[in-house]
């Protein structure tokens, strides 16, 4: 197994490797991955969090080092561990394990055989593959996009669903959204990011100020009526989906009184988005993790994830295999048909 402390330097190697049965796939790895790659460069300069890549016959590992509390699952209690995950070192729905399309029982028995050369505590995130004790971690949802126009997606919904979301829109009608470049992405955008992430119930990483100066996503704020800053969302398109990426918003209590509580504010800026990704022709709009009722609520699909630790340890592995259960997320369950029977389900159906 090849390891490498940048980025750059996993692109290079990958792109003068002469394994005759690896070497195409790892390009073809490389150039799908491309946009992340950008990201993961800059996320070196701003965000270093003990960034390493592994390549282990054709798969790419994209790993990074934290402290992880071992008893999150205990409110009260904490035991934090040193930690290698694998995952992007940014708090986002995607595995860190890239791979070509392959059979999953192969690629399963690669990623094992590869963390079987990894030492200490080893965490796998947000993986798209089952891994040995189908533990998950929070779903991901997936809006697909049918529609030419957001009224559309309204009318196409069953008519509780609808009358929900028109009277979150009606109690924020006077909320502007504005679109910030990223240079001028302020402190006080950024002390509102804060506050989401010191809400959170697991947080692996903060990003910098500079994160969000420096990456080219769109931002947009919202402000009220008197001109108060209340919140602001982060979205970039890739390919034929757009992604939310962060927003920020202060906790209950904290908004104004023209723009609602927090929830009703949270459900607009996830309408906003959907508005953006229909309006813009986008076929998917990634929403990623957290909130399951309310984006489900909006029509989207859920992704599993699946989580997974290892010990190079075989006695703390096998401590790691008696608490697993209480990692895995025990997900959303309530059903929520949200679309008129004659919705589409099809992907690449269009309602007209």
């Amino acid at each position: 197994m090849e390891k490498f402390l940048t980025v750059g330097a996993l692109v290079d190697w990958c792109r003068e490797a002469r394994q005759e049965s690896f070497s195409m796939n790892l390009i073809r790895i490389i150039e799908e991955n491309q946009e992340l790659i950008n990201l993961l460069e800059l996320l070196e300069e701003v965000n270093l969090c003990g960034q390493e890549y592994y390549v282990h016959k054709d798969i790419i590992l994209i790993t990074y080092k934290c402290e992880l509390n071992l008893l999150s699952f205990r409110k009260t209690l904490k035991l934090k561990v040193g930690t290698r995950m694998i995952g992007m070192p940014i708090s986002v729905s995607r595995s860190g394990i890239w791979a070509c399309e392959e059979d999953g029982g192969e690629l399963r028995e690669k990623v094992l055989e590869a963390l079987t050369m990894l030492k200490g505590l080893t965490v796998v995130l947000n993986s798209d593959i089952e891994l040995p004790g189908q533990n998950r971690t929070l779903s991901n949802y997936v809006f697909l996009n049918r529609f030419t126009g957001f009224d559309q997606y309204l009318q196409a919904m069953r008519s509780s669903y609808r009358r929900h979301h028109r009277i979150a829109l009606h109690k924020v009608e006077d909320l502007s959204y504005n679109k910030v470049a990223p240079e001028h992405f302020s402190m006080e955008h950024y002390q509102l990011y804060q506050s989401v992430m010191e809400r959170a119930d697991y947080p692996l990483e903060v990003l910098s100020l500079e994160f969000f100066r420096c990456y080219p996503a769109e931002i947009f704020e919202i402000r009220d009526l008197t001109g108060h800053l209340l919140a602001f969302i982060q979205l970039k398109g890739i390919g034929d989906t757009l992604h939310f990426m962060f927003c920020g918003f202060m906790r209950e209590g904290k908004t104004t009184s023209s723009s609602g509580d927090s929830v009703t504010l949270y459900q607009n800026m996830l309408l906003f988005i959907i508005k953006q990704g229909i309006e813009k022709g986008y076929k998917r709009i990634n929403l990623g993790q957290t909130s399951a009722e309310t984006k489900l609520k909006l029509g989207c699909v859920e992704e599993t994830k699946y989580l997974y630790a290892r010990h190079s340890s075989p006695l703390i592995d096998s401590v790691l295999r008696r608490l697993s259960g209480y990692f895995s997320d025990k997900g959303y369950l309530t059903e929520h048909k949200v679309f008129k029977t004659n919705y589409p389900h099809n992907e690449n159906e269009v309602v007209r």
